[in-house]
């Protein structure tokens, strides 16, 4: 797990790094820490790295709720959790999607619960980021939200609910980022979230509007995928 802490007082920053490491010990969890003493400092040059930002709302320069909203604009689906003396701002955090927020001084017990509740949001199979490079930029793309992907001569096209995005690339590179149980190919040059294929029809695999073919070296292995698929959803 990735972690960005952005506190500006660091004895702060020393008990988060504490807790990180005790949970990480006794979870058998990796946990990778980066702190920031500022946000300004944690947005220049921002990659969407991260599985979880912590957060804290009263910092100089700029204050939490300010940089979590440009944080939103780079990276919509990052983890983000505030830390906040006052509980009263934790509320605003639903208007940037935050998962949660811990009160100082954060006990034990309040930082297992929520990286409970964090590691389930990042183990989450079918919730697994992909990240891609579009229009000279790092995007990072919820899997879920991915209908497929096809590449023609190096050019790989993510087909996406809320859009199209191009890159270069191998099918590979896609293929080893998202959950295996939930995505399979039909044809060398297509790879298809079994959650949004409507139907099989001859060698037709119907993912909302677009009809993909299926390959007869691969019809076997991509229909026995689909089967098991929807085994696990009834």
């Amino acid at each position: 797990m990735r972690v960005a802490i952005v506190e500006d007082d660091e004895g702060e920053v020393r008990e988060l790094k504490a807790l990180f490491e005790r949970y990480g010990r006794q979870h058998g969890e990796d946990i990778t820490i980066s702190a920031y003493g500022d946000a300004v400092n944690f947005l220049t040059d921002y990659r969407p790295d991260y599985d979880l930002v912590l957060l804290d709302i009263e910092m100089p320069l700029m204050d939490g709720m300010t940089a979590a909203g440009k944080l939103r604009e780079l990276d919509p689906y990052v983890i983000l959790v505030f830390v906040t003396n006052m509980r009263q701002y934790a509320v605003a955090g639903y208007s940037v999607n935050a998962l949660d927020f811990m009160v100082k001084p954060v006990t034990w017990f309040d930082f297992e619960r929520l990286m409970n509740k964090v590691r389930r949001a990042v183990e989450a199979g079918e919730n697994r980021d992909v990240t891609v490079s579009g229009g000279g930029v790092l995007k990072r793309i919820p899997s879920s939200r991915i209908k497929y992907v096809e590449i023609y001569r190096h050019k790989l096209t993510v087909h996406t609910e809320f859009g199209d995005i191009e890159t270069w690339g191998s099918l590979a590179d896609i293929e080893e980022q998202v959950p295996a149980d939930s995505f399979a190919k039909p044809k060398n040059c297509y790879l298809v979230n079994l959650k949004f294929v409507d139907g099989v029809e001859k060698e037709d695999v119907i993912v909302g509007s677009e009809r993909l073919k299926i390959s007869h070296i691969r019809r076997k292995e991509f229909m026995e995928a689909l089967m098991r698929y929807l085994g696990r959803r009834r």
